[in-house]
């Protein structure tokens, strides 16, 4: 039959629902934006759902490819305008097809994000049928984490929208030290409402050094608290800054000292008591706080599967370990969770740089999955033309000054 598109998300995802969860670590970036796309259906018509009416040229598209004979879909799209599109299937004549379909309906493409044969491919015959030019912008890696003991199946409620309930923090938060690789001192903290300004400022940094849209990043920040999906790695801060002083005097979240022993008993028996909690307090104020170093940000669990869709360390704090410390231990506190039901996970996808030493993946237990590349189009561009070469400016003629007549007085 070939590529069968449509405008209703309901009807894609009765289609290729089931091709999608099969394959949910290679498809994870699709799963997601359909949950994304179905969180804004949801939304009601005041909301994000206007931008997936059919409107020509606009909106969110949906495809599959299906086969003559019936069956199980051989790729998947799903086009937004306003981001590459996204193609799952290693088939490139199907992604070169696709490019006609796109054209006929004159659908915008400004990129294309898919397994790297097929994202070629696409480019190719988009670039041909548009003059556009083509660049990389991404080659990337997916790899995957399985949990221990746990079959690799979906779920019977793991639809390709489903969400998860809100609120959902990450069972094991601050349980799983890295036993087998050398690491930095400090725990792992789930962002919770009053880290929402240190979160956007850290997300737009994160967009601005990888060039990636992410929409505003206190509204971001907003959602990724609201369940659970944004996740530091903090360590005891260090002495000796003079701005670090603030952080070592008592403040409210020490126990005061009219709150001890002696409060329960005689004004006249309190003093020992009143030196004990006075010998805690001082102790606790000498007690470094601990500040955040890492950051990563989760998606919701959909199929089974939730992933690390960014991974964060400021500039001063690079090279000292801690994104692999966070990345391990947001890894096994995810799948220390249920298994199925409440929204659970039973793996953890994680999309690297083409340019990452693959040891630093596979050193964590992760598996490698496929290729990804992310091209974008534009102008076509060339060399600059050639300046015609010019010979010698002619030589003015020249000769003796004319003498001036001699005036008489």
């Amino acid at each position: 039959m070939g590529w069968c598109t449509t405008f209703d998300l309901d009807r894609f995802a009765a289609a290729a629902g089931g091709y999608l969860r099969s394959r949910a670590a290679e498809n994870t970036l699709l799963l997601s934006a359909v949950q994304a796309a179905r969180a804004a259906h949801s939304a009601g018509p005041a909301g994000p759902a206007q931008a997936m009416a059919p409107e020509p040229g606009g909106g969110w598209l949906f495809g599959w490819w299906q086969p003559e004979a019936g069956g199980e879909p051989r790729g998947v799209f799903l086009h937004d305008p306003a981001a590459p599109l996204l193609i799952s299937g290693l088939v490139p004549e199907l992604a070169a097809s696709l490019a006609a379909t796109l054209a006929k309906m004159g659908r915008p493409v400004l990129g294309v994000d898919a397994p790297t044969g097929a994202a070629d491919a696409f480019a190719a015959a988009w670039s041909q049928r548009a003059g556009t030019g083509v660049r990389m912008h991404r080659h990337c890696h997916v790899y995957r984490l399985v949990g221990p003991g746990v079959a690799t199946g979906t779920g019977p409620d793991a639809g390709p929208g489903a969400s998860p309930p809100a609120g959902r923090g990450l069972p094991g938060a601050g349980t799983w030290p890295p036993p087998q690789l050398p690491a930095p001192p400090g725990r792992l903290r789930v962002a919770a409402a009053g880290d929402q300004p240190l979160l956007a400022d850290w997300l737009a940094a994160f967009a601005n050094e990888t060039a990636e849209r992410i929409g505003p990043a206190g509204d971001l920040a907003a959602e990724l608290i609201s369940y659970g999906g944004a996740v530091f790695w903090e360590t005891p801060q260090r002495a000796g800054r003079p701005w670090d002083a603030a952080h070592f005097l008592p403040g409210a979240r020490h126990r005061d000292a009219s709150n001890g022993d002696a409060s329960n008993g005689d004004a006249s028996n309190g003093d020992a008591s009143n030196g004990d909690a006075s010998h805690e307090n001082a102790a606790q104020a000498r007690e470094p706080a601990a500040q955040p170093v890492a950051l990563a940000t989760l998606t919701r669990p959909v199929a089974g599967t939730v992933r690390i869709s960014m991974l964060y360390t400021p500039p001063e704090r690079r090279h000292g370990g801690y994104a692999t410390a966070l990345t391990l231990a947001v890894s096994r506190a995810v799948l220390s969770g249920p298994a199925s039901g409440g929204g659970g996970a039973h793996e953890i996808v994680m999309i690297t740089d083409r340019n990452r030493p693959n040891q630093w993946a596979t050193r964590l237990g992760y598996q490698l999955v496929s290729e990804r590349a992310v091209l974008r189009f534009g102008p076509v561009t060339g060399p600059v033309p050639r300046v015609h070469r010019t010979g010698p400016m002619p030589r003015l003629p020249t000769g003796p000054l004319p003498r001036l007549p001699r005036l008489r007085g």
